[in-house]
């Protein structure tokens, strides 16, 4: 019979390989779940699989996708402050457009990236497990400050997940043709966490999680069916919060939230409504804001030569 550790012999040899990312996620998921389902069965755990495991973290995923990094055309950010700023003062007669929104968002998911690469981090290839607080804060402090109406979610409160992860919302005054109506995206900076090979593999439904001990399942990438979705998410750091999208997103963390003996219970809450769990939270932000200082948490402010301060 295969040994433990010959199954993680293999698992360096593929990890050593030039795969890929699609090939060396689809050998790996398969040695990952073969070695966690014998590692139950003989109730033995080797300390070398949770250090392979640390190794791998950020080496594939079971969807793959690089984040964009946006590049702020600083006259443009200036022009969508000051209309912003008109539209606040005259009592929102007006709204912006999807250039200005888009602009507005790209400035924000840079701040919480440019922060993370502060660190020493690789926003390229690191999955940013860990992260997701303070990314909450970094990407939506600076839209509430300017004024736009927000929410600060966790994957707990919105959906029951079992495990911690904060994102959060933010809701624009968008002129469509001659009305106003609001338009709402969803932010998730650290998204890119949820979908690394080795937590995305059926063995982990035989595996006690390492922080809390709870056999619970597969990372919600494992469960994510929508690859473009899941790709743009991933790419821009947000993604308008329709009712679609709100159930591809949540629906996903529901069922990362069942454990194997309760798997014939998976696809019982089809009614529920991810849309309203996620806009109609009233949640404050999960770091402590000591946590936050020295940090970039507004958008350029206008000093008197009339230009943004960067």
């Amino acid at each position: 019979m295969e040994t433990l550790k010959e199954i993680l012999n293999t698992i360096i040899d593929v990890y050593n390989e030039e795969l890929d990312n699609d090939k060396k996620h689809q050998l790996l998921a398969s040695l990952w779940t073969r070695y966690y389902k014998l590692s139950e069965k003989l109730g033995i755990e080797l300390d070398d699989a949770y250090n392979l495991y640390l190794v791998l973290e950020n080496e594939s995923y079971i969807i793959y996708q690089e984040p964009e990094r946006k590049q702020i055309d600083k006259e443009k950010l200036q022009q969508t402050l000051r209309h912003y700023e008109e539209i606040k003062n005259n009592n929102y007669d007006d709204g912006l457009n999807i250039e200005e929104i888009t602009i507005l968002l790209d400035y924000s998911v840079e701040n919480a990236r440019r922060t993370f690469e502060s660190f020493g981090l690789n926003v390229k290839t690191n999955s940013l497990n860990g992260l997701c607080e303070l990314g909450q804060a970094l990407s939506i402090m600076p839209l509430e400050n300017l004024g736009l109406e927000v929410t600060k979610n966790t994957a707990a409160a919105s959906f029951n997940y079992s495990f911690n992860h904060a994102f959060g919302t933010v809701t624009f005054p968008f002129k469509d043709h001659e009305q106003i109506i609001n338009k709402t995206y969803l932010i998730d900076v650290t998204y890119r966490q949820f979908f690394s090979t080795v937590r995305c593999n059926e063995g982990r439904y035989y595996k006690e999680e390492e922080n809390t001990n709870l056999k619970v399942a597969p990372d919600p990438g494992y469960f994510v069916t929508d690859e473009i979705f899941a790709k743009m998410l991933m790419k821009d750091g947000y993604i308008e919060l329709t009712k679609e999208n709100a159930k591809k997103y949540g629906e996903a963390f529901y069922k990362a939230s069942i454990p194997l003996k309760d798997l014939d219970k998976i696809d019982l809450k089809k009614d529920v409504n991810y849309y309203e769990k996620i806009l109609f939270s009233d949640l404050d932000y999960t770091i402590r804001r000591d946590e936050l200082e020295g940090l970039n948490l507004s958008f350029p402010s206008y000093d008197s030569k009339n230009k943004y301060a960067f």
